[in-house]
């Protein structure tokens, strides 16, 4: 069947497009998911997808004409009058078994760079390039299961360019078991396989292009699943438990279309390259140890680094910290809370405040399911489109500290101070009214406690293991944008950090694009890492004697 996609028209008069023409023909096979249908086509940008929940509304469409009757999940996204026109979730419904083709209306802005950049790095973005006379590059990728980072770097080390966009398949769900479901059969883990490769190949040849000089070697940094996708290997292994690990890593693999591709050593079936080339950066840094690199990422990886040795783990954090899940999450950005604070005012919020990225945003209609597209409130002069990781971590920090957060994850409506109680009057069954039409769900205070659980387990498990003292770790470090943005006293207030760690935890940047730089220009690294990491000691937390118990005693928030 033809999936014809269309933008959506002014949200006062929806039309039939009958007379338009469509941004995009899809094909695409009866009964296929819709959502994976539309955004694993490559031919609109990535968006990311709460993968079937029916949370996000990301993946709304309208049909054009015979709408299918709403599902409960509909009925909570849309108002009457959306359902009546016809919007759906794309992830809850599947392509027809009857038809020629299906026209489907899609909001403008999940259009906004299709135009310009056609199917290959639409979502990317990146800086500007140094012209380097045509000089062989090492590119360095740091493939995540949200997002896709790159860099050039001449011999020398110097940085010619670097970029990054979400991760193309993100269509397929946001978490590494949605990737892992589509991968399981060859034509869905080629098609994904395909998106990443399509969009490096762009990047090679834009860099090429503009002078910036020519690829020469690839060092691709990412966990196992993302990995053996990329190279359209066999994923069975990590699909169902006991979960095993056919590719070790610190091989260079022949991709069709792109220069050899390095891939660090892996590890354990959920500690990858990604893992390996960030303590690679850390070691080249020369850190003071016992430290610990900790991936507050979707797949959670950890390492500990010792005199005596290494230790490894990783837990499934899901996308929560990457704002995916949440019902106002979204990515930082304009227009995004990034942080809350308790004032004699109230609930005040902050927002996102970078100017280049504020220009470089998608305009939105009043078809976007974000907050800031749905028609004005009373009394709020600024709409958001929704809140950061950071901003839910300080918002719930804020409202802990406050007393209207319980430990338990529950809502106080009836909190002792003066201040929080004025601050729970918001209370709407079950939600809390906040700042700038945005609201706090029961069910995304659940999620990221469950979070909060995981990771401060899998770090006490890993120091535990390493025979640690929280007292005796010189450092702990967080990898990724989010250990840049986060305060660090929110964590310790959630209970994420230990007591008196924050005073020594390290904001460590992208480790794994670091790592990834050095390995490309210094091959003979890697085989020292390899060493290393042959010889890490691997912790299965599901098989740690009192996993649940230990679990079910970090559900609470604080210490």
């Amino acid at each position: 069947m033809l999936l014809r996609l269309f933008p959506t028209a002014a949200a006062s008069a929806p039309a039939s497009p009958a007379e338009a023409v469509s941004r995009a023909t899809v094909q695409a096979a009866p009964g296929a998911v819709l959502s994976r249908a539309v955004w694993l086509s490559g031919l609109v940008p990535p968006q990311p997808l709460c993968g079937g929940l029916g949370r996000c509304g990301r993946c709304r469409v309208r049909f054009c004409r015979a709408a299918p009757p709403p599902l409960p999940a509909e009925v909570e996204t849309f108002t009457p009058q959306e359902l009546a026109a016809g919007w759906r979730l794309a992830c809850r419904r599947t392509v027809p078994e009857t038809g020629d083709y299906l026209d489907l209306e899609l909001p403008e802005e999940d259009f906004y760079a299709f135009g310009a950049a056609g199917a290959t790095g639409s979502s990317a973005s990146g800086t500007a390039v140094t012209p380097a006379d045509g000089a062989p590059l090492a590119l360095a990728v740091d493939l995540g299961t949200t997002s896709l980072y790159w860099r050039a770097v001449t011999p020398e080390g110097e940085v010619a360019a670097q970029g990054h966009g979400l991760n193309p398949q993100a269509g397929a769900g946001a978490d590494v078991m949605s990737r892992l479901a589509v991968a399981r059969e060859p034509e869905g883990r080629r098609v994904l396989a395909e998106l990443v490769r399509q969009e490096l190949r762009a990047v090679t040849a834009r860099l090429e292009a503009r002078g910036a000089g020519r690829v020469r070697r690839v060092c691709l940094a990412a966990n196992p699943a993302m990995t053996a996708i990329f190279l359209d290997r066999d994923v069975s292994g990590l699909c169902t438990a006991p979960y095993r690990l056919d590719f070790a890593g610190d091989a260079v693999a022949d991709v069709p279309g792109l220069p050899p591709v390095y891939v660090p050593p892996q590890p354990a079936p959920f500690v990858g390259g990604d893992a390996s080339a960030g303590l690679a950066a850390l070691l080249a840094r020369h850190a003071p140890r016992p430290f610990v690199l900790a991936d507050m990422g979707t797949n959670g990886e950890m390492a500990l680094m010792t005199d005596a040795g290494l230790w490894l783990t990783s837990v499934p954090l899901g996308p929560a910290l990457e704002g995916i899940g949440p019902e106002c999450g979204q990515q930082a950005g304009p227009g995004v809370v990034t942080g809350f604070a308790l004032t004699p005012q109230g609930l005040t919020a902050r927002f996102f405040a970078d100017p280049a990225a504020r220009a470089a945003g998608a305009a939105h209609s009043a078809a976007c399911p974000c907050p800031a597209c749905a028609g004005p409130q009373p009394g709020q002069d600024r709409r958001a489109r929704g809140i950061s990781a950071t901003g839910y971590l300080s918002l719930l920090a804020a409202l802990l500290r406050a007393g209207l957060l319980r430990p338990d994850g529950r809502l106080d409506p009836a909190p002792a101070m003066p201040l929080a109680r004025r601050v729970a009057a918001g209370l709407e069954g079950g939600r809390l009214r906040l700042p700038h039409g945005l609201r706090l769900c029961p069910a995304d205070v659940e999620e990221l406690l469950k979070v909060k659980a995981a990771f401060a387990l899998a770090l006490a498990a890993l120091l535990r293991a390493g025979g640690v003292p929280v007292a005796g770790l010189a450092r702990l470090y967080l990898a990724g944008s989010l250990g840049v943005h986060v305060g660090l006293d929110d964590l310790e207030t959630l209970g994420f950090l230990p007591a008196g760690l924050a005073t020594r935890t390290r904001a460590a940047g992208n480790t794994a694009l670091e790592g990834a730089a050095l390995l490309a220009l210094r091959p003979a690294r890697g085989r020292g890492l390899a060493r290393i990491c042959r010889a890490a000691h691997v912790l299965a937390l599901t098989e740690q004697p009192d996993f649940a118990q230990d679990y079910l005693r970090q559900m609470r928030f604080g210490g």
